[in-house]
């Protein structure tokens, strides 16, 4: 049992790999540039490629996978570009309350359950 679970367990990373290189493709080939969307209508091109550095966006896309890569792999989910709040702190601030509503929909399912072969039994009971 546990062979197979290591085995299931290690051929899970070359399918995470393939979607990891298949989201950051995606969203790296998307039209539009992200320095002159973030940079706004009045952008000097100093500004834009200012903005394209800090980003990253200079280098090479297998070196931006890599490095992507790397942070994310050390817990570095980055920096919101809308807020300027680092990602893991906005996803801890929301982690609390999506628990609890997903415990009370657990609670909620089982006494579904437990109502439902209840009326099952008094019915059965009846005939």
């Amino acid at each position: 049992m546990l062979g197979y679970l290591l085995r299931r367990i290690l051929a899970t990373i070359p399918v995470m790999g393939v979607v990891a290189l298949f989201v950051f493709l995606l969203l790296r080939l998307t039209p539009g540039d992200p320095a002159a969307i973030l940079a706004g209508d009045n952008a000097t091109p100093e500004k834009l490629e200012q903005i394209r550095t800090s980003l990253g966006l200079t280098e090479p896309l297998h070196v931006q996978f890599f490095t992507w890569v790397g942070r994310l792999l050390h817990g570095d989910l980055g920096v919101s570009l809308i807020s300027n709040v680092p990602v893991l702190q906005m996803i801890g601030q929301r982690v609390e309350p999506s628990i609890s509503v997903a415990l009370c929909t657990i609670i909620l399912a089982i006494l579904a359950i437990e109502v439902a072969v209840n009326i099952l039994i008094v019915k059965v009971s009846l005939l």
